[in-house]
């Protein structure tokens, strides 16, 4: 296959404390899941590359902390970034409602 064109997007994937984040981002990039929880400590990034047409496309996926105490280091992992991932926790209502909250810091 001949790569003409090479693109990097930087995805963060943004949500409450314990919604699955990091979960999900590793099922997705490694086809993995491990049961024991481990709270994100500031943010992690792990990347994948997909060929989409004639192009490499190389996704930089960022794993942020939900706590609250880590939200000031979100604008410097934000900076860049081409999109944000949603996460909540569907058993739990107020990790849905938050996430306008988290939209709205990622649009700043």
């Amino acid at each position: 296959m001949l790569i003409s064109d090479r693109m990097l997007l930087k995805v963060i994937v943004l949500g409450d404390s314990g919604v699955g984040k990091t979960s999900l981002m590793n099922q997705y990039v490694y086809k993995k899941f491990n049961k024991q929880y481990k709270a994100t400590i500031g943010a992690d990034f792990v990347t994948k590359e997909l060929h989409i047409d004639d192009k490499l496309v190389t996704l930089q996926i960022w794993d942020t902390a939900g706590q609250e105490r880590f939200h000031s280091l979100g604008v410097a992992f934000y900076r860049g970034a081409d999109c944000c991932v949603l996460v909540y926790d569907v058993n739990i209502q107020k990790t849905f409602e938050t996430l306008q909250t988290w939209h709205e810091e990622f649009l700043k």
